[in-house]
This record gives C-alpha cells, structure tokens and sequence, in this order.
C-alpha cells in the first residue's frame, strides 16, 4: 500500500502542478479565472485519470470506462471536500490562509486516495470465488 500511496503522490503532485501552470498561463493571457480554472481542471483530471489508471493502480485489473466514471466522482468529492474544509479553515482564523490551504488540500488527497483505491480503481470480484459455496457443500458438512 505505502508503494501504492507514493505513486498516487508522483501522479497528484503532476496533476496538481499541470493544473497550476495552465491555470496561470490561461490567466496571463487574458482568459478569465473561472474558465481558465476550469479548462486547467479539465486537464489535470485526464492527467490525473491516465497516471492514477496507468501507474498508480496499474496492478489492478480494472477497465478504463468503469474507473473513468467513478474517478471522476472522486475528484468532484475531493474538490468540494477540498472547498468547504478550506471554507471552514479560513473562517475560524487559526491558521495562516497558506497554511489552511495546504491542509485542506492534504486532507482532500488523502480522502481521495482511499476512494480510489477502496471504489475507483478496485478490482472487481469475481463470481464462483472461493468464497461462494456450492450448496449441496453446506449439506454434507452439517
């Protein structure tokens, strides 16, 4: 697992700073901050989405479409746990506007870790496993 939290971070820490820079490089170019931020968010989830698919949890056997859609639930849980946890943070004044930022933003990553791992990116079990007994089996042993 801590193998597997790394390799979330590498893909985060991408994803994050592919958001940053193409959200300052549209702003700098006169787009305006909401569509700037949105196009950048656009973008960095498909980074995000390929990293996490190829690399992150490259050992699950997982198809594409079925992580797309519940990835992408993932990231839109993260960034309203992200807002309203940083909402909270600046409104009780205890902690520097950085500092609230950067917790925020580390508890929302952990939070979606855990999805992914636990929902997005699960393998799917399989029936007739080894936990599915057949029932002429449960006769024979009582």
């Amino acid at each position: 697992m801590w193998r597997q939290l790394l390799r979330f971070g590498m893909v985060g820490l991408l994803a994050t700073f592919v958001h940053m820079m193409i959200g300052f490089l549209l702003i700098q170019s006169t787009w305006h901050p909401l569509l700037a931020n949105l196009l950048a968010f656009t973008i960095a989830f498909v980074v995000s989405f390929i990293g996490h698919l190829g690399f992150s949890f490259a050992d699950q056997e997982v198809s594409a479409s079925s992580a797309l859609w519940k990835f992408a639930l993932v990231a839109l849980i993260g960034f309203a746990f992200n807002e309203v946890l940083l909402i909270m943070l600046l409104s009780e004044g205890e902690l520097s506007d950085t500092v609230s930022l950067w917790v925020s933003t580390g508890s929302a990553a952990v939070l979606t870790f855990a999805l992914s791992r636990l929902w997005a990116f699960r393998t799917p079990h399989k029936a007739g496993g080894p936990v599915d007994l057949e029932p002429s089996a449960n006769l024979t042993n009582q």
